[in-house]
């Protein structure tokens, strides 16, 4: 059995890809984590074979998790779950190491764990050396391609930096982005905007919001250990749900 945990600060997507992979009886789910704290804990303390690690995560990367792990005693394989886009694909193939694209295709997962299973002997020292480079390039393409979302706005693109965006959430089944410039809404799912905006530091603090947590004014504590927010320019408080809370105090060092 190769024994794995699971990653990803979306509990959906991690529900989802934990009940794909108990269809194969090769994989045992060992522990789920919902952050990178968590991740590198349960490291520790469960030494797995196998991480399915997702890479857009708030505060803590994928990408900084797994370089925390090259450092640790106990080094177990990786496989990322990522929503990049094409041009960082290009730096798993270059360095040959296993990927899943969201959102999930069985036939790709499926792909993924056979290789897994027929390649269980692999020279540790050469993987290492292959996800150490992977790491780096991964780090490169996001110095050179930055993050910018394009919205419309009465038949014009308007290109927000992430800097700009102060949160994002759902009216009417639509996702709506609340930024400097205005109020603009755009085809994305708070999914998909929370991978592509990961690195400008968000967080999905509830099932219908996005924060920026760089324009956090005040952190108001709440009923049942929820919280409410003050960002920056916006009347109406954010709520934190009771289910993102734990992870939200872990972030923003709340005891």
């Amino acid at each position: 059995m190769i024994r794995s945990i699971v990653v990803d600060d979306e509990l959906p997507a991690r529900e989802e890809l934990v009940y794909i992979l108990q269809s194969f009886e090769e994989i045992e789910i060992v522990g789920e984590a919902s952050h990178g704290i968590e991740a590198l804990e349960l490291n520790r303390k469960l030494k797995p074979d196998l991480i399915f690690l997702d890479i857009q995560m708030p505060k803590i990367s994928g990408i900084d998790v797994a370089s925390k792990i090259l450092k640790e005693f106990h080094i177990p394989f990786v496989v990322f779950v990522t929503a990049y886009e094409e041009y960082a694909l290009k730096a798993f193939e270059v360095n040959a190491i296993d990927y899943i694209l969201k959102p999930i295709s069985i036939e790709r997962l499926s792909k993924t764990v056979e290789k897994i299973i027929n390649n269980t002997n692999i020279e540790k020292s050469n993987y290492l050396g292959k996800l150490n480079k992977l790491i780096q390039d991964l780090r490169a393409n996001e110095r050179e391609t930055g993050t910018k979302i394009s919205v419309s706005d009465n038949g014009k693109l308007i290109p927000l930096d992430s800097t700009e965006i102060i949160y994002a959430t759902i009216e009417n089944k639509n996702t709506i982005i609340f930024s400097e410039k205005g109020k603009f809404e755009t085809n994305y799912t708070l999914g998909e905007l929370s991978g592509k905006l990961n690195r400008a530091n968000f967080f999905r603090c509830h099932k219908s919001y996005l924060v920026n947590l760089d324009l956090i004014e005040v952190i108001e504590p709440w009923f049942n250990s929820t919280f409410n927010l003050k960002l920056k320019n916006i009347k109406d408080k954010i709520p934190v749900s009771r289910s993102q809370s734990k992870e939200f105090k872990n972030i923003m060092n709340i005891e």
